[in-house]
């Protein structure tokens, strides 16, 4: 699948914000949120990231939301609920760091990010429709990042 010239730039732009993004949010605030019910569903955002990477191994993944070329639909582990897990555990990891060290900056910050993680997983959810032939049936029986909301 190649993209054309404007989906290039929106791929780019958008895979650029959402690193740069997170990297400048954890550069700003503490990486370890504070009190142990914070720091459980942080560690439980770090768990479904991992276990959405051991679902996607046989996969080609990509950083970007561009799917590449002989890459396989996973539905399997966390991605037979949630067509979005990585999405989702950023949004887990994020939220115990706001509570815990709150800041308006940062939770002006983290929206931004989390706008930037919406409009960037729609752009991919276009390209995946035409990737995978059977996208949108997948699309029917999962949420996109949060179970019975979005």
């Amino acid at each position: 699948m190649e993209l054309d010239r404007n989906q290039k730039i929106i791929n780019a732009i958008l895979t650029f914000i959402q690193y740069a993004g997170f990297a400048l949010f954890l550069y700003f605030t503490p990486w370890i949120a504070k009190g142990v019910p914070l720091k459980i569903i942080e560690l439980l955002g770090f768990i479904l990231a991992f276990w959405a990477i051991i679902s996607m191994k046989n996969s080609k993944i990509n950083i970007a939301p561009k799917p590449l070329k002989n890459s396989l639909l996973i539905k399997s582990g966390p991605y037979a609920i949630i067509r979005h897990p990585m999405y989702t555990s950023i949004i887990i990891v994020t939220i115990p760091l706001i509570i815990s060290s709150w800041d308006i900056y940062s939770l002006l910050f983290l929206v931004f990010l989390y706008i930037n993680l919406i409009l960037k997983l729609l752009f991919e959810e276009s390209l995946l429709k035409i990737h995978f032939n059977n996208y949108e049936n997948y699309m029917k029986k999962t949420w996109r990042v949060i179970p019975c909301i979005f």
